[in-house]
């Protein structure tokens, strides 16, 4: 979770001094922000890493625009980034840590998510998550690219 969350960083730092909330559009598809993505991630690891795995899960205002197939909100309704980057950090920081704490038998209890496709257990729901995280960081990869900043 912790190198996942370096390699995003790494991206996310590229971004730095961007309009996070410009948006880009491929062959008339518009993508997402990377507000969007820093924000999703946010809310789906306090879903995905807390909630469902039994942890000290947060409520935040604006996390139900941000999760699965949210659209997010217009960018003079959203929450200041530093808000969204802190939130964002905290849900990590307590992930680990909570994560960590599971036992064997805690990982092999049932995924609650409801998404079969995920697998059947918390393990299974953690797996996700890393990988979610991932996926998301490529988007980020891509993202800097088409604001000219150069990757790898």
């Amino acid at each position: 979770m912790d190198k996942t969350r370096e390699y995003t960083m790494m991206y996310l730092d590229k971004l730095n001094g961007q309009d996070l909330h410009r948006r880009f559009e491929c062959q008339g598809i518009e993508l997402n922000t990377a507000y969007w993505l820093v924000a999703h991630i946010a809310v789906t690891q306090n879903g995905l890493l807390l909630m469902a795995t039994g942890g000290p899960f947060e409520k935040f205002s604006w996390a139900k625009h941000f999760g699965r197939g949210g659209a997010g909100l217009p960018p003079a309704e959203c929450p200041p980034f530093e808000q969204v980057l802190e939130t964002f950090h905290r849900i990590h920081k307590t992930a680990i840590a909570h994560v960590a704490s599971l036992s064997d038998e805690a990982l092999e209890g049932p995924n609650v998510t409801g998404l079969a496709i995920i697998g059947p257990t918390v393990r299974d729901v953690i797996i996700h998550a890393i990988r979610h995280e991932g996926l998301h960081t490529g988007h980020l990869s891509w993202l800097c690219k088409l604001y000219g900043i150069p990757t790898m």
